[in-house]
């Protein structure tokens, strides 16, 4: 009995103590010199939520502005209305209706297309009940200039189920939502088309005509720049304070980094028959592949090889620095000797010139987007640094990531489009560069709350 006392008046103390204590009253964040009662997100496929090589409802939940939006939202923030797709459909890459092939990681640790769970017959991306003004207006596979061209959605079908007519632009539908604050994130797709095809199309200029720009050319300079600076003027025209975020270097990402240059392992038996096979096709001694046992530079295709070496003979080994595309068929180089027997194909690589082409683009056109931001008084976002610091790995929230493929967190199974590990990184930044310049107190999300790579 003493001892049930003894503990019964512990208890009660303990209880008398909690009651006592002070209540430490949450800090509610503070918009600042912002208003985010309507706020617009502006830009791609980054802004979209696109993720797994597809649009989807999961990745547009976990987009970065709708992110952002929730913690906007307890600094004055409204309702972020984005325009979902339905659940377990939504669209690949060529923009058209289907039960969604979203990447996931399949047996073996393989990345496989698998169908989004819990998709309802008959339904399909374009049969939403609700229409816009979004809050959301990324659309996948937009360029800067793209923005502006009326009827937009008459070319590109992830505009077109958007549109509020058939000569909407994109900016003229993101100011129907009368911004207060908005976030533009473009540029990537004005590089990215040249770089993973390989470097097939028209590389960095200055001067162009944004009519003739194809898919796979890097957009001129002359046009990216009179793009930013229309749009910009134009978010603005009413006030609206916002943030610009520049583009991450495209060869740094998993997409272009992931299948090593020098990944043709030999035997010294396997050496020798390769370059047995290659004289035995007539090849002259001075163009076999120097072939050696251990780590060989994969044999590429290079039609940038001088006049004098005949079209038929213009391959040689990767060097150190150059990049074997995500895209390389690799049952291929596995079972068919793509790589060493042949050599990998010109759309598949990219070789030190394209390369050198891809990072002027990168950083002429970050130029101008801190630039712009400046110009229009504008908070600036630099991801890219990020990404590039990321390439070594980074601690958030005592989670370890990096910019490798599958394991490293921030990018999603395509290699190209952060995951919604990423999308909680990015978010994090705009609001620790949205607070910097307009003394707002957003406060960050917890990275490890968000996943990182898909599971079925």
């Amino acid at each position: 009995m003493k001892r049930l006392s003894q503990l019964s008046l512990f208890a009660l103390a303990i209880l008398v103590l909690a009651q006592c204590e002070p209540t430490l009253n949450e800090r509610t964040p503070d918009p600042g010199q912002a208003d985010f009662s309507n706020y617009v997100a502006v830009g791609n496929s980054l802004t979209a939520g696109y993720a797994d090589n597809a649009l989807h409802r999961d990745g547009q939940l976990n987009s970065f502005p709708n992110i952002l939006a929730e913690q906007m939202e307890e600094a004055g923030g409204g309702f972020f209305f984005q325009p979902l797709v339905n659940p377990g459909v939504g669209s690949n890459a060529d923009g058209q209706a289907r039960l969604v092939l979203r990447l996931v990681m399949g047996p073996g640790g393989t990345p496989t297309l698998a169908p989004v769970p819990a998709a309802e017959s008959g339904q399909d991306i374009f049969s939403r009940t609700v229409q816009g003004p979004f809050n959301n207006m990324g659309v996948v596979g937009a360029r800067s200039f793209h923005l502006l061209i009326p009827g937009y959605g008459n070319l590109n079908p992830f505009f077109g189920r958007l549109m509020s007519d058939p000569q909407a632009t994109v900016l003229g539908d993101a100011m129907m939502a009368e911004p207060t604050f908005f976030t533009l994130w473009i540029g990537n797709n004005d590089v990215l088309g040249y770089a993973t095809s390989g470097g097939t199309g028209q590389g960095f200029a200055e001067i162009g005509d944004p009519a003739a720009v194809a898919g796979n050319d890097i957009t001129p300079m002359n046009v990216f720049s009179g793009s930013i600076d229309a749009v910009a003027a134009t978010l603005t025209a009413g006030g609206a304070k916002g943030a610009v975020i520049n583009i991450p270097d495209v060869t740094s990402i998993p997409f272009f980094t992931t299948v090593p240059w020098n990944g043709l392992v030999l035997s010294a038996e396997q050496a020798q028959q390769l370059r047995a096979g290659y004289a035995a096709q007539g090849v002259p001694e001075q163009f076999i592949p120097d072939f050696q046992p251990g780590q060989n530079g994969f044999v590429i295709a290079d039609p940038d090889l001088p006049d004098a070496v005949p079209p038929q003979l213009r391959f040689r080994m990767a060097q150190e620095g150059e990049l074997i595309l995500l895209s390389v068929p690799q049952n291929e180089i596995r079972e068919e000797g793509l790589g060493s027997i042949t050599p990998i194909p010109d759309q598949f690589t990219l070789r030190g010139a394209q390369i050198q082409e891809v990072q002027q683009a990168t950083n002429a056109f970050n130029t101008k987007l801190r630039e712009t931001a400046s110009a229009f008084d504008l908070a600036f976002v630099d991801v890219n640094s990020v990404l590039e610091a990321a390439k070594t790995g980074l601690v958030f929230d005592a989670v370890l990531l990096n910019t490798r493929f599958v394991q490293g967190g921030i990018f999603s199974l395509d290699g190209v489009h952060i995951s919604p590990r990423g999308a909680a990184v990015v978010a994090n930044e705009v609001m620790k560069s949205i607070n910097a310049k307009y003394g707002s107190t957003l406060s960050p999300v917890n990275i490890s709350a968000y996943e990182g790579v898909q599971f079925p």
